[in-house]
């Protein structure tokens, strides 16, 4: 799921140039690697289509999975 808010303001370093933010949430599977990889492939879209450059965006990258423990009820 993509949701994309241009009516929330976003300001970094002080002055509001193109900007964006993001989260993804995974349930599982997401590496160092598969991280790695997504940041640069979004950073890409986000630089070629929306002309926000790499200094500009900050993404969050989560795996739920990461903070499940093992118990039996």
């Amino acid at each position: 799921m993509v949701i994309l808010k241009s009516s929330v303001p976003i300001s970094f370093e002080g002055n509001k140039k193109a900007a964006a933010y993001a989260e993804i949430v995974s349930m599982g599977g997401i590496n160092s690697e598969v991280k790695r990889n997504l940041i640069a492939t979004i950073g890409t879209i986000l630089e070629n289509h929306l002309s926000i450059p790499r200094t500009r965006f900050f993404l969050k990258v989560f795996d739920t999975t990461a903070f499940r423990t093992n118990s039996k009820m």
